[in-house]
């Protein structure tokens, strides 16, 4: 809610509200906003700890696109364009945060603290506001087995659940690890 908020009242100083419910409405329309917002529709996406960065990842997206978003990468077109190329096949291994920097060069946006106890987003982009992001989801918690963890149960490092980088509908628009779709919620929470 707060990173709604702050973007309509960018979006009134800088004149561009129509823009701004437009943005908002293809939201709804690509069913990235349920009754709960946008966190509603990440809902079914990913764990319940990682809701937040995962969120604010779709408002960092529209913050580009309006030209308000400042980045701490860019990548070149030819970089973009093989992450784009590549990330699908590239997640259908499990991955660390560790594998995404070494393969693809730190993010454009990093979202999220730096502890490596909690979840994260990390997104790519170019400098050209009209591309989108990709948008690398991690968490780190309790895991599923205890052959996978470190000590008490934690990864030593944040994990690749999930990555949002399809344009069209907003379920169809995930890259999954197989922890991500282990990882993933269930209907019944």
């Amino acid at each position: 809610m707060a990173e709604r908020l702050m973007l309509e009242a960018m979006a009134a100083v800088d004149a561009c509200l129509p823009q701004w419910w437009a943005a908002c409405e293809e939201l709804r329309e690509r069913e990235a906003f349920a009754s709960t917002g946008v966190v509603g529709a990440y809902g079914g996406i990913v764990p319940v700890g990682s809701l937040r960065d995962a969120t604010a990842s779709v408002y960092a997206e529209i913050a580009h696109r309006f030209g308000w978003l400042q980045l701490d990468r860019a990548l070149s077109e030819v970089e973009f364009h093989r992450m784009s190329t590549d990330i699908g096949g590239w997640v259908t291994q499990d991955r660390t945060m560790s594998e995404v920097i070494e393969t693809f060069g730190p993010p454009s946006v990093w979202i999220g603290g730096t502890n490596s106890l909690y979840s994260k987003t990390l997104a790519y982009t170019v400098a050209d506001t009209d591309q989108g992001l990709i948008c690398v989801h991690l968490w780190n918690a309790v895991a599923d087995a205890a052959t996978e963890t470190g000590p008490q149960g934690v990864h030593p490092e944040p994990v690749v659940l999930a990555v949002r980088h399809r344009p069209g509908r907003f379920p169809d628009s995930f890259s999954f690890t197989p922890r991500g779709l282990r990882r993933r919620p269930t209907q019944d929470g």
